[in-house]
């Protein structure tokens, strides 16, 4: 009996440590397996909302392409960022921005400088051969007359302007207005100014009978000097000896005075009256520069207001613009025809004699 037993429990215990030692593993391949639990898939709701229209240009030549992104989106809400990533984001402009295609570049137009010119404002100024007042008068230039600069001399104060008879001639910058930047004219430089030439003795000729006129110069120019920056010529024309010791009945009346400077008419600026058949005075007792006249000549130079511009020169003064040279003056009738013989000085802007006082006497 005990014999029988102790085989089946070794028989039970040889089973138990069989299948702690893996060899089981014959009894799970026999064995029907338990399926695994498939995970519940879950529910992904439709959005309501869908996601705006992403607009993308394609590249064009040189121009890369733009993303452009509908009104009031936000570039994080299309692209977000990537994980453990805080990206710094600068929003685009809610109007959408179009890079514009390059075009073809057109040629620049040239730029061109406008032409430097010369005008004279009033009076007439002396045009010569060079830049100096040795050299020959070649005519001269009235108001209102632009002319060309076509060069300059090294001190800027003549410049050379075309042209009389197809050449150039010089004119004096103080005595003109300057238009346009001059600093691009060319620079030229001429020799010393002429000098005179001698000139040989002339052989004798019989001396010509002299022009009779009906009026001889009685008081020589006499010369005043004033701030008025203009020319004033007191003229008294009589009939008599001693001008000073005449009654009002001996003064010349009907007669004119012709001014010219530097061979040029200037005619008088103040009122043209014959002159008086009685003697005025030109200023009231006790006051200087008076003196007895009856006809009275006046130049005052042009000087209208003018605009400032680059490059242009200093303004010239009134006492500028009458200018340097020679006047001539001499008696006339109503017809223009001359009556004595010419009377001669000089002018320049340092010289504030600018009031003058000639007599002639009617002698025929």
């Amino acid at each position: 009996m005990r014999l029988w037993l102790i085989p089946g429990v070794v028989w039970l215990l040889l089973l138990l440590g069989c299948s702690s030692l893996g060899l089981v593993e014959q009894v799970a391949v026999v064995a029907t397996p338990i399926s695994t639990r498939q995970p519940v898939p879950t529910f992904t709701p439709t959005p309501d909302i869908l996601k705006p229209l992403i607009v993308i240009t394609p590249p064009m030549g040189e121009t890369p392409g733009v993303i452009i992104l509908p009104p009031n989106v936000t570039p994080n809400l299309v692209f977000p960022p990537p994980p453990s990533v805080t990206p710094t984001w600068t929003p685009l402009p809610a109007t959408p921005t179009f890079t514009p295609i390059p075009t073809q570049t057109p040629i620049p137009t040239p730029t061109f400088t406008s032409t430097p010119f010369v005008v004279v404002e009033s009076g007439l100024v002396s045009m010569r051969q060079g830049p100096g007042a040795n050299y020959p008068l070649v005519a001269q230039l009235a108001p209102a007359i632009p002319v060309s600069i076509v060069g300059r001399n090294t001190l800027g104060d003549w410049l050379q302007i075309c042209c009389v008879n197809g050449e150039s001639v010089w004119v004096a910058a103080a005595y003109i207005r300057v238009v346009n930047d001059i600093t691009q004219v060319a620079l030229i430089a001429t020799g010393p100014a002429p000098t005179p030439t001698s000139t040989p003795t002339p052989t004798p000729t019989p001396t010509a009978t002299p022009h009779l006129y009906p009026f001889e110069r009685a008081i020589s120019p006499q010369f005043f000097p004033t701030n008025n920056e203009f020319l004033t010529i007191w003229v008294y024309l009589y009939v008599g000896e001693n001008p000073f010791d005449l009654v009002e009945d001996d003064a010349a009346a009907g007669y004119f005075i012709e001014v010219q400077f530097e061979g040029f008419d200037r005619p008088n600026t103040n009122r043209e009256l014959p002159s008086f058949d009685h003697a005025e005075w030109s200023a009231p007792p006790g006051a200087g520069n008076r003196v007895k006249f009856n006809y009275k000549y006046e130049y005052r130079p042009f000087n209208p207001p003018r605009a400032e511009w680059p490059g242009a020169t200093a303004t010239p003064t009134l006492s500028q613009l009458l200018g340097t040279g020679q006047w001539s003056v001499w008696v006339k009738d109503g017809a223009g025809n001359a009556l004595s013989e010419p009377v001669t000085f000089f002018t320049d802007p340092s010289n504030r004699n600018r009031e003058i006082y000639i007599g002639w006497r009617r002698v025929r």
